[in-house]
């Protein structure tokens, strides 16, 4: 029976970083000798639907997506699920967020732009120079952006928004700001869902994380929860090492608190070819 594996990508799939593509030559070997031996592959984001399709070239292989933490689903390049924020307690959210916990920037994901950046009136220029200078040095990483606060406010108001990003701040310190922010995100915001990675936290619609995106696939695509591999590194992927913890991964150099909820550690995501793959074959 094939089996699903499901990665995530920044700081796991796309580990390490090349210029010119996404992903290593390594992993990508491992991932289409995978697929070739009967399993199937969704790579997990939070990165937008629009960035996720230059990865098809680089595989070279059939390939499904779980965006925006799974406000997005695609199957055989057909949209399969599909869930927005509601607009109007979003704006009373985002509002109260700006008020009570002054983020230096917020960014959205919304039906039209992968990426639209609001900033604090205090650190609009200093945040946009740094983003374009960071933006510059990702090479084949690259969203496209827009910053503008006008824009921001528009799609809030007309458009499907599928993700929010709240930015905290550089200091190491942020990062475990940022995960304590998510516990009072989650109980403030209850018709939301909110994540955490680094110095950012991840707003979704209601249900809408890693976890429940792999099995909401699982039940779409008919793949049985013991045949599911998962892969990951950060705060935002322990909601799939939780549902899938017997199969669960997460990256040596994954953050401390999501290490703790995997079952396994790996260094490289090819490792799994003979942790998962050659096992296979002799069975």
């Amino acid at each position: 029976m094939a089996k699903l594996l499901a990665i995530d990508l920044d700081g796991t799939l796309f580990y390490p970083k090349r210029i010119r593509r996404c992903i290593c030559k390594k992993n990508v070997k491992f991932l289409r000798r995978w697929i070739d031996a009967g399993n199937k592959l969704v790579l997990v984001t939070s990165r937008s639907t629009q960035f996720t399709e230059r990865l098809k070239d680089e595989i070279k292989r059939p390939v499904d997506f779980i965006t925006c933490c799974s406000s997005q689903i695609i199957a055989d390049d057909k949209i399969i699920y599909n869930k927005a924020m509601p607009n109007a307690e979003l704006k009373n959210i985002i509002n109260r967020i700006e008020t009570v916990y002054e983020p230096i920037a917020l960014l959205m994901t919304s039906e039209n732009h992968p990426c639209i950046i609001k900033t604090g009136r205090k650190v609009a220029f200093f945040y946009i120079w740094f983003y374009k200078i960071w933006w510059w040095f990702q090479f084949s990483y690259r969203e496209p952006f827009i910053a503008s606060d006008e824009l921001f406010q528009k799609e809030l108001d007309e458009s499907r928004i599928y993700k929010i990003m709240t930015f905290i701040g550089l200091k190491k310190k942020k990062a475990q700001i940022s995960k304590e922010l998510n516990k009072e995100f989650r109980e403030q915001f209850p018709e939301i869902e909110s994540s955490w990675t680094a110095q950012v936290n991840e707003l979704t619609p209601q249900g809408c994380n890693k976890g429940n995106g792999v099995e909401r696939y699982c039940q779409l695509t008919g793949i049985d929860a013991k045949d599911v591999y998962v892969v990951g590194d950060s705060g935002n992927d322990i909601t799939m090492f939780n549902k899938y913890y017997e199969h669960s991964y997460c990256m040596k150099r994954g953050h401390p608190s999501a290490r703790k909820y995997a079952k396994n550690i790996i260094s490289r995501v090819y490792k799994l070819e003979n942790l998962i793959l050659e096992g296979e074959q002799h069975e």
